[in-house]
């Protein structure tokens, strides 16, 4: 597996990205997201990555990817892995496969929770805050403008299981994109 870059739009010298490729990974797989900007990219819809720098990425990674048939892996899409950053995210990728004539499966995967189901399960008195954040109340609910949930390896397993060229994923915990080509090949 090759990571190339600690956060997709942040770059990588493509001297390091040839020599990680000569190794032969099973697959290319970038995590794009962190909550350390904080909550207003999420809110917002807006990416916290410099388009320019995520398609500059991304393109090495592409071409690499399709031309050796391994999979491409992105987590958390345009850095906070809401529905808008996926499709950011995707509207870049489908940019690239234009311009570089690539053709691909790609799989989508999205992580946004419904409103309604989170306030059914807080009516019901299912969610509880962690120490350190303010309960979640109705208003506040209501005031929020996107709700996801962190997705695992599992979607990523079905995405493989399809025999998808590319995977995009909104949010998911961080190590999944990783793990996900190295456990289900038994690691």
């Amino acid at each position: 597996m090759l990571s190339p870059t600690a956060i997709l739009g942040y770059g990588f010298p493509e001297s390091s990205f040839e020599r990680g490729m000569e190794a032969d990974p099973h697959c290319i797989a970038v995590d794009a997201g962190s909550t350390d900007p904080g909550p207003t990219y999420l809110g917002s819809g807006k990416p916290f990555t410099d388009r320019t720098g995520v398609k500059r990425d991304l393109r090495y990674m592409l071409k690499a990817g399709i031309s050796r048939k391994i999979p491409v892996i992105i987590g958390t899409a345009g850095g906070s892995g809401a529905a808008p950053h996926v499709a950011w995210c995707r509207e870049i990728i489908e940019e690239i496969a234009r311009e570089e004539d690539l053709h691909f499966r790609m799989a989508i995967i999205h992580s946004d929770v419904d409103r309604g189901v989170v306030l059914r399960e807080l009516n019901a008195g299912r969610i509880t805050p962690l120490p350190f954040v303010p309960e979640l109340t109705p208003e506040s609910l209501a005031q929020t403008s996107h709700i996801v949930a962190q997705i695992g390896m599992e979607p990523y397993f079905k995405a493989l299981d399809t025999g998808a060229d590319v995977i995009l994923a909104g949010r998911s915990y961080d190590p999944a994109v990783f793990a996900a080509m190295p456990v289900k090949l038994g690691f």
